[in-house]
């Protein structure tokens, strides 16, 4: 088995008999032109020669549709089965031929020395290879961003049913925009962005100590962020190539120690032997290559600077738009829930009355165009007309916000905070699927509640939570402690400067 490492979650892996490629995304951006791969891959001249298609969820940075239809449309594509329908349909609308929905926990042989098992965790899947007796398991997200107690449930799972597990390959830095695009007095924006991401690479450690692999790879966090107002984010990550001497200090007790592998874009792996061709290593600075952004996207980093304003007919239909949208959301949440609820939407591509403020009275609301904020508002969300119009206008295009960074969120007092009233704001401006879309396809409901065990279904679960971040991103513990507060509610360890360098 020979792994390459092309960028961000996608992998591909020779078995001798088969080539698979894992999550393909490279050649645009992704989430309205939020997302920009990076660093961009060594190579992606295998395409043609690929068997399978392995894809672990439906977010934009796993499945991207304009790398997707480089691919023959002969080649196999397999999908997680999930409670909501579509997902078959849109791949086989790229012209592929033979899209095959997995269930959950079932082998698929895809010849008759390799396999492949789909694990699903609400809206993302762990991807399990097996081939000619070795085993590589995939976590990309779907693991290191969950609460430790959902992250120990499906390590007893995946430990009972592959008793050896040669390579992991696991997620290990954020993608959400919370806390990031998150604002409020008092929160020292960098220092809690640091924080969110040694947790993540304290759980890819936790998992990596649970599962016991020969080789563990940290991985699908090749991203970076263009916006002026963003690209300090670029710099809040917690450095790969530190996650092993992070692994040594603080869970290394005398046991098997798995070897935890540094790889970049061209990188290889030979079984667990570690082939290093990437060429960026010798373009590393203090070990690494954000200095590459500026170089790699100079003229995506300029276009973001230009200033284009939609015209003051198209910007006043989006008073209709927003009307429509919030008629169809408010019905998910109660009165009390939505009583004296005032917000305002920036548009920062609408050259005057660019805030719509939205003020709900006794269960009905009202929207008007103003050159600022109205009294009483409680947050204020920047974004682009485009950014809105995707939020609102299709099924799970609100991810442009929650994991796209579309857009800047200032609260106003941090009371706000204590009741949670910016993810009811959220949910207004959004399209995703509510329980009453699932009565529209009972069958496949069904279906999807049969072939799960019910400890399995927490998609199900999140979705009657209307689709809110777990405890894990509890606001009031994110947004109002300090981040030394927040290391100790976490049982996170103090770091020295130079993991964070």
């Amino acid at each position: 088995m020979q792994v390459e490492y092309i960028s961000h979650a996608c992998l591909r892996i020779d078995t001798g008999d088969l080539r698979i490629v894992t999550d393909p995304w490279w050649t645009e951006p992704a989430y309205c032109k939020q997302w920009f791969v990076f660093p961009k891959p060594v190579r992606t001249d295998f395409t043609d020669e690929t068997d399978f298609l392995l894809i672990s969820h439906g977010h934009e940075d796993h499945l991207h549709e304009s790398t997707l239809k480089l691919f023959p449309k002969t080649t196999k594509v397999f999908y997680p089965y999930s409670f909501f329908g579509g997902a078959k349909e849109y791949l086989e609308s790229m012209g592929f031929e033979n899209v095959e929905e997995a269930v959950t926990h079932r082998k698929y042989n895809l010849s008759p020395k390799t396999s492949v098992t789909f694990i699903i965790n609400s809206h993302d899947s762990i991807i399990v290879i097996e081939s000619d007796g070795k085993v590589l398991v995939n976590a990309n997200d779907a693991l290191h961003s969950y609460p430790v107690k959902v992250i120990d449930y499906y390590l007893d799972f995946i430990k009972e049913k592959f008793q050896t597990i040669d390579i992991l390959f696991c997620g290990f830095g954020g993608a959400s925009y919370f806390p990031n695009t998150m604002h409020v007095k008092g929160k020292d924006d960098f220092e809690i962005a640091l924080v969110r991401e040694q947790l993540f690479a304290h759980n890819f450690c936790h998992i990596t100590k649970r599962l016991k692999p020969k080789v563990a790879v940290p991985f699908a966090a090749d991203l970076c962020l263009l916006a002026e107002n963003q690209k300090w984010i670029n710099t809040a990550r917690f450095p790969r190539r530190k996650m092993d001497e992070y692994y040594q200090k603080y869970f290394a007790d005398g046991d098997y120690q798995t070897q935890i592998l540094t790889m970049y874009s061209g990188d290889k792996l030979n079984f667990t032997t570690l082939i290093a061709e990437s060429p960026y290593r010798k373009q590393l600075k203090n070990g690494e290559l954000v200095h590459l952004i500026d170089e790699q996207y100079a003229d995506e980093i300029v276009k973001k600077k230009i200033h284009n304003f939609i015209d003051e007919a198209d910007a006043e239909s989006l008073i209709f738009e927003i009307r429509g949208n919030i008629e169809k959301r408010m019905r998910l949440f109660s009165k009390e829930k939505l009583k004296d609820l005032h917000f305002s939407i920036k548009l920062s591509d609408v050259k005057s009355n660019k805030f719509y403020n939205i003020s709900f009275t006794n269960g009905n609301f009202e929207i008007s165009r103003m050159d600022y904020s109205q009294k009483g508002c409680l947050l204020t969300m920047e974004m682009t007309s485009e950014v809105l119009r995707y939020s609102i206008g299709s099924d799970w295009g609100a991810d442009v916000i929650c994991i796209g960074y579309g857009a800047e969120i200032n609260i106003s007092d941090d009371r706000f905070v204590e009741v949670d009233l910016e993810s009811v704001c959220m949910n207004l401006l959004a399209c995703y699927p509510t329980s009453a879309d699932l009565r529209k396809a009972p069958f496949r409901t069904l279906k999807f509640l049969l072939l799960n065990p019910p400890r399995f279904t927490t998609s199900i679960r999140k979705l009657k939570t209307f689709n809110q971040e777990s405890e894990i991103f509890d606001r009031k513990t994110w947004l109002l402690r300090s981040a030394d507060e927040i290391r100790e509610i976490y049982d996170l360890p103090r770091l020295e400067k130079e993991f964070f360098e």
